[in-house]
């Protein structure tokens, strides 16, 4: 194995689901016998992004990170996507102003760091995504880019996020 790819977006509270309802839909959860919760004794696990699956955990990046060093004897290892969700109806103005996603990725890239320090063997990060673009399972109605895309005319405006992330590579840089 040259690397192990890792796309980590949230995390999940997992709990058996024989103690809870039966799903009405058959997937990979049922395959799995567990159940995945975004809250404990009524306390979500953290806040909410856009998509109701999304939830701003930074510390399941470490512990993600920490787990497979130890389980799998360090791999190499590459963060190949993270990143959260605006609404896609947002507008321009509200787009922009993405602070939420500054302290989303700030947490995680603490946390990521902290598992560097603490000799997991992450070679590589990708915040996802670059651009707003055409999600899988939600199309246009999410927007996970640090740049804003006019979907009516294809312009593309640097978000708040993108002139942090600009910093904070120039920052490594000095």
């Amino acid at each position: 194995i040259d690397f192990v790819g890792i796309n980590q977006y949230t995390t999940y509270f997992m709990s058996d689901p024989h103690l809870t309802t039966k799903p009405k839909d058959l997937g990979y959860q049922q395959d799995w016998n567990v159940a995945f919760n975004f809250a404990k004794d009524g306390k979500p696990i953290g806040p909410r992004a856009y998509s109701e699956w999304l939830y701003n955990v930074p510390w399941g990046m470490y512990k993600t990170l920490i787990y497979i060093k130890e389980r799998y004897g360090n791999p190499t290892m590459i963060l190949s996507e993270n990143g959260m969700d605006d609404p896609g109806n947002i507008t321009l103005a509200q787009g922009l102003n993405d602070t939420t996603r500054i302290n989303y990725y700030r947490d995680y890239l603490a946390q990521l760091k902290k598992a560097v320090d603490d000799g997991a063997n992450l070679t590589g990060y990708f915040a996802w995504s670059l651009l707003d673009n055409f999600e899988w399972l939600s199309g246009y109605t999410s927007r996970f880019g640090i740049v804003y895309v006019d979907y009516k005319n294809l312009k593309r405006y640097p978000k708040m996020s993108a002139l942090w992330f600009k910093q904070l590579l120039k920052r490594d840089q000095e």
